[in-house]
């Protein structure tokens, strides 16, 4: 539970510490290769020569294979002309089987974008690959293909509610969804209504202790890693409430949890981003654009109800992302009843910016950051 203390929890947290330590003492020694992760950003219709990249602590020579092929768009290995010499064509020999050697020089290959082409709120693909040193195999890296705006991932709620859920009420339940525009920042967008105060008293303007939030569906969670340096914005509009007496400016806002990473007692890692480190909300459409570096104003919850939120590090930011559990966005923005919608949730970014030190494993399991 949320801040809750047991001393049994902080002897078993103990335990996995000492856990992870042998894990990272083991990637040390062992000298393993590391696939390196990579964002591209490819033009809609383009391509793009991308280069594979590893890191091996001896310097041993690599052997560079797809592990598998995206699922947009086509993968070739260099033309002979072009790996030896550069000059066109840049595309040789289809890649269509997983499981190919990279052929081209300093690990290249080609992608190629469909035609015609449109580019939406989702990455065009991605593909895996491994590296090895002739004794040992390194685990997956994964190449993620973007468009030129860097979407990721979304929710542009452009034909029904995309699977997202209203939490924190008397019963979970399905956003409502709105198949028509009110301007604009809100056009086919989703809602929700508070059904359930728990201020100190009635009617006063104490903080509500109970929070509603919008919960994201599976589709937006998983291992979203890429996204790290980059933004998560969307837009928020009130329909009814006062959103003079809000409540208070550590309430969280945006919430991402990671439930199997390894948090300061037990499992979970929670991350919030409060009140006071995002745009300021008066009820009309205004655009929330949240930075996802852990430097942003990100707090970590310590499990400990005897001790305060802390700043989040770089491998909680990481970790928490890689291993994506759920993603709340804060509906109960008001000390009372509100109705409060939600449209075009959008996270992106432009460049990989996920260090060498959260490489070691695929999921960041194993950060020394």
């Amino acid at each position: 539970m949320r801040g809750s203390f047991n001393p049994f929890k902080t002897t078993f947290a103990f335990t996995a510490l000492v856990i992870i330590s042998l894990q990272l003492l083991s990637v040390v020694l062992s000298a393993d290769p590391i696939a390196l992760n990579s964002l591209e950003i490819i033009s809609t219709a383009g391509d793009a020569v991308i280069r594979l990249r590893a890191y091996d602590p001896n310097g041993d020579k690599l052997v560079y294979k797809l592990t598998s092929l995206p699922s947009s768009g086509l993968l070739y290995q260099l033309s002979q002309v072009y790996s030896t010499k550069g000059y066109e064509p840049k595309a040789g020999s289809l890649i269509n089987t997983p499981g190919t050697i990279v052929t081209g020089s300093n690990n290249r290959i080609y992608y190629k974008r469909p035609s015609p082409d449109a580019a939406g709120i989702n990455k065009w693909a991605s593909f895996n690959f491994t590296v090895s040193n002739g004794r040992y195999t390194s685990f997956e890296g994964t190449i993620t293909l973007a468009p030129k705006s860097g979407a990721l991932n979304g929710s542009d709620f452009l034909l029904n509610n995309n699977g997202w859920r209203v939490v924190g009420n008397k019963v979970v339940s399905s956003a409502l969804y709105e198949p028509y525009s009110r301007g604009p920042l809100l056009n086919r967008y989703i809602y929700g209504t508070d059904d359930k105060i728990n201020s100190i008293k009635a009617g006063s303007t104490s903080p509500d202790q109970s929070l509603w939030y919008f919960s994201a569906p599976s589709q937006l969670l998983g291992n979203t890693g890429a996204s790290y340096g980059g933004v998560m914005s969307f837009t928020l509009a009130g329909f009814s409430g006062d959103f003079s007496k809000t409540n208070g400016q550590q309430t969280p806002v945006v919430e991402l949890e990671c439930a199997s990473c390894q948090g300061p007692v037990g499992k979970g890692i929670l991350l919030i981003m409060p009140m006071n480190s995002v745009a300021k909300f008066d009820g009309s459409p205004t655009v929330f654009k949240v930075s996802l570096f852990e430097s942003a104003g990100w707090l970590k919850d310590p499990q400990n109800t005897l001790k305060s939120w802390t700043a989040a590090s770089k491998c909680d930011m990481i970790q928490t992302l890689s291993r994506l559990s759920a993603i709340r966005i804060l509906g109960d923005w008001t000390s009372w009843y509100e109705t409060v919608a939600l449209d075009n949730v959008l996270i992106s970014n432009m460049k990989a910016q996920v260090p060498l030190c959260a490489m070691a494993r695929p999921d960041a399991s194993i950060c020394t950051c």
